[in-house]
């Protein structure tokens, strides 16, 4: 991103914060030393906003009340991991305020992002660790453990996120399937497969090892997944986990597995809405650095409105999880 834009220009992009918002915190979970893990904890609070989260020149940052007073009880968990490889930091704030608005307790996490390629094929085994630690942190510490619900935990999550998701859910990955997604006759999608081979690695190349260690989290009983990568390489939910897949726009060939317990699709929209609403100059700011300007949709009101529908789907399903 532009880092050289004027103090101007990203103060109009910023939303108006003089209104009430949800209270947030951060946390760091450093366990695995080369790994740091950045959290931003959202809750339900009627702090007014004196923040913003998730924002640069490209996107918008969403209002938050940072250390607003936590309100008496215990509430229920969801984990969020978002998806693409390099994605900016809190790209999920959107969704992550609106889940809490509706009485949970929602952390987004954000890891390292990779610094080249060969790194980067860490990541399909690297993020359902994530989620693990970001869950043990946070019930075992000391003030956030007394402030969710350990009976109610749930894991969302976009693209790599969302495989990353389903995989702590129980979703067992064929490996085999996976490695082989970069090869001439692959009959699945990888879409970091030209990036790969430009740089001279392959799937085929994560450790085997790394993979068998995907296990189930007994702890999760609810998952959502927004548009999951490498899903026709995972396997079924398990029975006792209550699942979700939305998709935005068409759903690939792999919307008649019956895998999922539900599958909510959100037609006109694209992967790119899983990202914040674009600022007005963003689509200029794309452009100028050679990135692409589709990112940000066809308009702001529209991606808006893509968005709340993602968010009515997703809290919906959990209020039926949690009855």
């Amino acid at each position: 991103m532009r880092l050289g834009l004027s103090l101007a220009l990203f103060l109009a992009a910023a939303p108006c914060l003089a209104q009430p918002a949800a209270g947030v915190a951060h946390l760091s979970e450093t366990t695995v030393a080369e790994r740091p893990l950045s959290l931003s904890i959202w809750y339900p609070s009627e702090g007014e906003a004196s923040e913003t989260v998730g924002g640069n020149p490209v996107f918008e940052g969403v209002p938050a009340a940072p250390d607003a007073r936590f309100p008496e009880g215990a509430f229920p968990l969801v984990v969020v991991s978002h998806g693409g490889l390099r994605s900016a930091a809190d790209s999920g704030a959107w969704l992550s305020s609106a889940i809490t608005r509706a009485g949970y307790v929602v952390v987004e996490v954000n890891a390292p992002r990779p610094e080249n390629a060969a790194a980067a094929l860490d990541e399909i085994w690297r993020r359902p660790q994530d989620i693990r630690r970001v869950i043990d942190l946070m019930l075992t510490d000391k003030a956030w453990g007394q402030r969710v619900d350990d009976r109610s935990i749930s894991v969302a999550g976009f693209a790599l996120g969302a495989t990353a998701a389903f995989s702590v859910a129980g979703a067992e990955l064929d490996v085999a399937r996976y490695m082989g997604s970069c090869a001439a006759d692959s009959e699945m999608e990888n879409p970091d497969c030209g990036w790969y081979a430009k740089q001279g690695v392959d799937p085929s190349q994560t450790s085997q090892e790394s993979l068998a260690q995907l296990v189930k989290d007994p702890r999760v009983k609810a998952v959502i997944g927004v548009n999951p990568e490498y899903l026709t390489a995972l396997g079924a939910v398990p029975a006792e986990v209550s699942a979700l897949r939305i998709s935005l726009g068409d759903p690939d060939d792999a919307s008649d597995n019956d895998q999922l317990a539900k599958d909510v699709v959100i037609p006109n929209a694209s992967v790119f809405d899983a990202f914040a609403v674009c600022t007005d100059a963003g689509p200029d700011i794309l452009q100028e650095e050679a990135g692409d300007p589709s990112l940000c949709g066809a308009s702001s009101e529209a991606r808006r409105a893509i968005q709340q529908k993602v968010s009515d789907a997703l809290i919906s399903f959990l209020a039926g999880v949690n009855d």
